[in-house]
C-alpha cells in the first residue's frame, strides 16, 4: 500500500485519537484528511473501529439498487460509497440517502490511499453492449478477444502471476492459509514481481473494442484485484450484468481471480420474476470471495409471483401498449411488432422507453413511482431529473430485491425472511391503503 505522507500520517494520527475518545476529528485536521482522500471521505483514512461496519465500494453505482438491497432490505449497515457518471442517478441515490462521487470510474485509481480499508466492491458495468436492447457489440467475436487479453494482463500488472509460470524452480510455491482471518493472502510469496504497467496502461489494452462500454468490464477485474495488491482487506466481489454477457469472458475473470487466490467464485443467471418482481430481468450475477464459507452458497428459493396488475393496483383483465399504434395483422387480428403484453403477469423488463408504456383501456401512463416499483423500489424513492432520466434509471438499476438476494451469503442475516417480508410491504399494501395513504405510509 502507497505511504501516506507525514503531514497526512500526523492527520490521521490525530482524528483516530479524537474518534477513540468519541470526539469529532478536529476542525484543523479534517481539512488534511480532505484534501488527501478525495474524491472519497475523509474518515476513509482512519482504521475502522471495532464494531465499525465494514466499507465497500460501489462502482456503476446507479439510483441506489445495491444499496437499498443492502440497507432496505437486509437491514444491514455497510460504510459504502458508489461512484456513477449520471448526475441524475447520483442525485437520486444521495436524496435517497446514499453517497455518491459522481465521476467516471476509469478516471480514478484503484490503489487510492483512502482505499485502503476496504473490505468489498460491488460492480455493476452498463450493459447496452450485451444486451438484446443495444447493438450485442459486446458478442462479436474480436471484441471478445480484446477484452478477454486485457482481463488477463490484470493478474500481471496487480503481481500475480504464479513464479512457475515463468519457470523458476528457485522460488518456493505459495504457502499462504485460505483461512487467513485477516484475508491477505500471501502478495510476494510464489509470485512474480508486477510488471510495471499502469492501471491506465491495462484499461488501453482494451481500447480496440467497437464500443468503449464493452472495456468498462474490465473494471471487474481491475478494483477487486488492485486493492488486494495494494494491501487493502478486501473479501469479496459482486458483479451484475446482462444474461447475455459470454461464457469466455466470465472464464476470464474467473481465471484472474483463481490466480490472485481467491478461494471461491461462482456466477449464476437469475430472472427478477422468479423472485416475486412484478417485471422481467434476466441478469447474470457473479460473486467472488478470498475464503470460501458456506453461507456463500446460500441459495434463496424462489418466491411467489408478483403480477404487474398486482403490483400497481390494477384490476385484472388490464393489458399495456408498449409502442403506440401498431399495424394490425389481418390474420390474428392483433398489432404486429407485439407491442401488447397483460398486466396479469409480471411485465415485460423496463427500458427507458418504458416512459411510452399505456394502459390499454385509458391511456394511463406509468409514473416514475411506479416504474421503480416494478423494479423493486418504493414508492417513494425519490426520483430526480426528467421522467426520461427517472425511467431509464429505473431501466438500468440492479432491483433492490436482487440485490439483497445475491448478498444475503456475503453479508449473512436471514435473507429469504427479510426479501419475503420486504416483498410483503411493497406490493400487498395496496389491500389496505388508498394511494393517499403513502406519504404516511412511508
Amino acid at each position: 500500500m502507497r505511504t501516506l505522507p507525514a503531514k497526512v500520517q500526523t492527520a490521521v494520527h490525530v482524528a483516530t485519537l479524537a474518534r477513540k475518545a468519541g470526539l469529532p476529528i478536529p476542525a484543523k485536521v479534517l481539512p488534511v484528511l480532505e484534501e488527501a482522500a478525495a474524491p472519497w471521505p475523509a474518515e476513509w483514512l482512519l482504521a475502522p473501529l471495532p464494531g465499525d461496519p465494514i466499507r465497500v465500494v460501489e462502482l456503476f453505482a446507479g439510483p441506489g439498487g445495491w444499496s437499498e438491497g443492502i440497507a432496505a432490505v437486509l437491514g444491514m449497515a455497510v460504510d459504502s460509497v458508489g461512484v456513477d457518471i449520471s448526475p441524475d442517478a447520483c442525485a437520486t441515490a444521495r436524496k435517497a440517502g446514499h453517497r455518491r462521487i459522481c465521476a467516471d470510474i476509469t478516471t480514478l485509481d484503484p490503489e487510492h490511499i483512502a482505499l485502503r480499508h476496504t473490505a468489498a466492491v460491488i460492480i455493476s458495468p452498463p450493459c447496452p453492449a450485451f444486451s438484446p436492447a443495444g447493438k450485442l457489440s459486446g458478442l462479436e467475436q474480436g471484441n471478445i478477444e480484446i477484452l478477454g487479453h486485457a482481463i488477463a494482463y490484470v493478474g500481471e500488472a496487480a503481481g500475480f502471476i504464479p513464479m512457475e509460470w515463468h519457470h523458476n524452480d528457485e522460488v518456493d510455491e505459495c504457502e499462504c492459509d485460505p483461512d487467513d482471518p485477516d484475508g491477505k493472502g500471501c502478495h510476494g510469496d510464489g509470485f512474480a514481481p508486477r510488471s510495471g504497467a499502469t492501471w491506465d496502461e491495462v484499461r488501453e489494452l482494451a481500447a480496440g473494442v467497437t464500443d468503449p462500454r464493452i472495456a468498462l468490464m474490465l473494471e471487474v477485474a481491475i478494483w477487486p484485484i488492485a486493492l488486494q495488491a495494494a494491501g487493502a482487506p478486501i473479501r469479496w466481489m459482486a458483479m451484475e450484468q446482462s444474461s447475455n454477457l459470454p461464457e469466455e469472458i466470465i472464464s476470464d475473470l474467473t481465471i484472474e481471480f483463481e490466480c490472485a487466490e481467491w478461494f471461491y467464485t461462482s456466477h449464476e443467471i437469475m430472472e427478477a420474476a422468479d423472485y416475486g418482481l412484478p417485471s422481467r430481468r434476466k441478469r447474470v450475477y457473479m460473486i467472488a470471495s478470498r475464503r470460501y464459507s458456506p453461507t456463500i452458497t446460500r441459495q434463496i428459493r424462489p418466491l411467489p409471483a408478483t403480477t404487474m396488475a398486482q403490483a400497481l393496483g390494477w384490476k385484472p383483465g388490464e393489458r399495456v401498449n408498449t409502442r403506440g399504434n401498431r399495424p394490425v395483422d389481418p390474420k390474428s387480428g392483433r398489432a404486429k411488432g407485439g407491442n401488447t403484453f397483460s398486466a396479469d403477469g409480471p411485465s415485460w423488463c423496463l427500458t427507458g422507453k418504458s416512459r411510452t408504456w399505456k394502459r390499454e383501456s385509458d391511456g394511463y401512463r406509468l409514473t416514475q413511482a411506479e416504474a421503480g416499483l416494478l423494479v423493486g423500489f418504493r414508492r417513494s424513492y425519490p426520483w430526480q431529473g426528467s421522467r426520461s432520466s427517472a425511467f431509464q434509471q429505473a431501466a438500468d438499476v440492479v432491483s433492490p430485491i436482487m440485490a439483497a438476494i445475491v448478498l444475503s451469503g456475503v453479508l449473512g442475516g436471514l435473507g429469504e425472511a427479510l426479501v419475503r417480508d420486504y416483498l410483503a410491504q411493497l406490493y400487498d399494501m395496496d389491500d389496505m391503503l388508498t394511494p393517499d395513504d403513502y406519504e404516511l405510509a412511508t
